[in-house]
């Protein structure tokens, strides 16, 4: 188990040719299941999207280093709706309100426990009060209702679940990790039980065809004397001069009518550049929420503007457009 400022941070390394390709910048956490699904990776080049790790493509988080088999396991950001799809939501989790389900504020979170081993589902949530006489603790999973993007939905009895220390955690999240094993394998239980002898069946033997009486009705079948042709079947002779000249004219007029069409534009474009097209006409007309910034310190886009295509070529020209997708409003 790993928290999540202990993974942010972490070189990627690819075991094909044992190169670090970037670092681990941010986790993007899908709410419904409580899950890491994604790994935002910064590489140090500039890009014109971002990379992505799904957390399936993953081998191993360890001490050193996050793990993957070969550098095509990260994609481009643009190529997998679904990541744009949760980065858009912006859970973090982290620095959220604890709303207890009656409707109590008792504090907010600070990090995040995660399974590393396979899952990557979020095991617990630090809980750090409002008020002193209220005890600090990890949030265990069974207690929390709804990952929201400003309030973690806890049970109201949430308090009383808490678990004191990070280690305390670790030790309870393997004893359960080790009855569940337990409960998975079940040994058999001996009955005493046999299954009844078969009885024998009588088994109904044809009688033997003699051979030859054999080969007379294989003839009788594939006689080619008996095949009728089929009279649906015609061959094709040769038309009068009159005839082509009218099948020619035809020809020709039907050419000249699909000539007259309007031509419609080939769709060569690709399922990634596809889908790029349509955030564009959902991002233009919107607003920015945040200046952001190019790698030198200039402003690409100041707080407030209203999205065009040229401030989204200047983003996507910098490296900011999972800046950019993540910080607007209607």
């Amino acid at each position: 188990m790993k928290t999540a400022q202990q993974i942010i941070g972490l070189p990627v390394v690819s075991i094909f040719d044992g190169n670090e390709i970037g670092k681990v910048k941010s986790l993007i956490i899908n709410a419904s299941k409580g899950t890491i699904d994604f790994f935002v990776i910064d590489s140090g080049i500039r890009s014109l999207s971002g990379g992505v790790i799904p957390a399936e493509r993953v081998l191993g988080i360890g001490e050193y280093a996050l793990t993957i088999q070969q550098p095509d396991d990260i994609s481009d950001i643009v190529k997998i709706p679904a990541a744009i799809e949760l980065m858009q939501k912006n859970i973090t989790v982290q620095g959220t309100r604890v709303l207890t389900r009656k409707g109590s504020l008792l504090g907010e979170t600070g990090d995040i426990f995660i399974n590393d081993q396979d899952t990557y589902n979020i095991t617990g949530v630090e809980f750090i009060p409002a008020k002193s006489g209220i005890k600090s603790g990890i949030i265990p999973r069974s207690s929390i209702i709804t990952f929201g993007k400003n309030l973690l939905v806890v049970q109201d009895d949430f308090i009383d679940q808490l678990i004191e220390t990070p280690s305390a955690f670790k030790e309870e999240f393997q004893d359960e990790k080790k009855n569940i094993a337990s409960i998975d394998f079940i040994p058999a239980v001996e009955t005493g039980y046999s299954e009844p002898e078969a009885q024998e069946q009588e088994i109904a033997v044809e009688p033997e065809v003699p051979i030859q009486e054999y080969k007379d009705k294989e003839k009788e079948l594939f006689s080619i004397e008996d095949h009728n042709p089929d009279s649906g079947f015609e061959i094709p002779f040769e038309t009068s001069s009159e005839e082509a000249a009218a099948g020619l004219g035809l020809e020709i007029a039907t050419q000249q009518a699909e000539e007259e069409k309007p031509v419609q534009e080939p769709h060569n474009l690709s399922a990634a550049e596809l889908f790029e097209q349509r955030q564009r006409q959902y991002l233009v007309g919107k607003k920015v929420t945040k200046t952001i910034y190019n790698s030198s310190g200039g402003i690409i886009v100041n707080s407030g503007e209203i999205i065009t295509e040229k401030i989204i070529d200047d983003v996507k020209a910098n490296g900011k457009l999972i800046e950019l997708v993540m910080n607007y409003e209607e």
